[in-house]
């Protein structure tokens, strides 16, 4: 079977696209890729297939010029597309969202090629909405996505790439070696701090105001993001005696989720969906600029569920977000009521149902 994979713009977008992409080669399928250019995936540049292509588009919608000019590109760039798909002939195409899947999902309509669709939020971005008007089904990382979208639904749960699923099983010994190896102790309850690939500024800001006010000995793993205030932070750590590991990014995530006891984060779904399948007790903190809200509405499935604590930022002084990470990281009770719950509604298992479902009636 051939399949042409597009997805991202984020790592929220590009990771549940590698992770199926990787399925598919181990299947023996062949894999091609459409990506945006200057973006993560061409940063990155592995994605696991013969052929990549990154296309000058941006966002489907915009305002002002952008909004003008947004169809056009995109336009082109299907145009592009439908070119190499004489040339790839593909079977399947399936779009994870992100800038190259509108002109990847029209192309697929315009070839006659069946079109699937990836949706890691519980609310459907545009792209996707618009184009599960002609996509024989649609893989569902929230239930609730399905009120937004016009084709048949599978609650499949959101793919994760195998190293984390790997870690996730051998949490404890990948966890110590961590630890060791950037100098904190074992012994310790440790703390993560992460606010995606790009970092949370309000996040970095409001932990370091509250950390010192928690009593007990404790140790912090900070993902600060680039370019907002590893140093200080790292600072701050030291003259307050908090023992830290701090770093603007680290790619190898799943070992973070190993050594971590209690974690702060957004509530991206791709983050959501690694955190539960390790079951490590969350505060969960949307960005308050997400399209649709849709990242409180993610972190409300988990919450709802006795999963996650969710707040919003305005309702985290210093003294709220110290009392609430206090008890995710000493209180036993608390813990393990989230770390049952939170791993109850993981999927691991998701990568294979979406591969298992593409390759019906598939063609070798």
């Amino acid at each position: 079977m051939r399949v042409v994979l597009s997805g991202g713009g984020t790592g929220g977008h590009y990771f549940p696209a590698l992770a199926v992409g990787r399925e598919l080669q181990r299947r023996g399928h062949r894999v091609f890729f459409v990506g945006s250019k200057g973006r993560i995936e061409e940063r990155l540049n592995d994605f696991p297939a013969e052929e990549r292509v990154y296309l000058p588009v941006a966002a489907f919608s915009g305002k002002g010029l952008k909004g003008l000019v947004a169809p056009f590109t995109v336009s082109a760039a299907a145009l592009k597309l439908l070119k190499l798909f004489k040339r790839w002939r593909p079977d399947r195409v399936v779009v994870f969202g992100g800038y190259a899947s509108m002109p990847a999902g029209l192309a697929a309509v315009l070839s006659g090629t069946p079109l699937f669709l990836q949706e890691q939020n519980s609310v459907p971005g545009r792209s996707l909405r618009l184009l599960s008007r002609f996509a024989g089904k649609a893989f569902l990382g929230f239930p609730d996505a399905r009120k937004s979208l016009r084709c048949s639904c599978v609650f499949s749960g959101n793919p994760v790439r195998e190293e984390v699923v790997e870690a996730a099983e051998s949490k404890g010994k990948m966890g110590t070696r961590f630890l060791k190896r950037v100098g904190l102790s074992p012994e310790l309850p440790t703390l993560l701090i992460v606010g995606g690939s790009q970092g949370a500024l309000w996040l970095n800001e409001t932990a370091l105001k509250a950390l010192p006010l928690i009593r007990g000995k404790f140790q912090v793993i900070h993902v600060t993001g680039p370019g907002k205030g590893r140093d200080r932070a790292e600072k701050l750590y030291r003259e307050r005696g908090i023992p830290a590991f701090v770093t603007e990014f680290y790619g190898k995530v799943w070992e973070l989720y190993a050594a971590a006891d209690a974690a702060v984060s957004r509530a991206g779904a791709l983050a959501l969906a690694e955190l539960s399948l390790f079951g490590i007790p969350t505060l969960l903190v949307p960005f308050p600029f997400a399209t649709d809200d849709h990242q409180f509405k993610n972190g409300a499935f988990y919450a709802e569920r006795g999963a996650a604590i969710l707040r919003r930022q305005e309702e985290l002084p210093p003294e709220e977000f110290a009392r609430i990470v206090t008890g995710l990281l000493f209180d036993r009770i608390e813990r393990e009521r989230l770390r049952k719950n939170f791993l109850s509604l993981s999927r691991p298992e998701a990568t294979e149902l979406i591969v298992g479902e593409l390759e019906l009636n598939g063609e070798n």
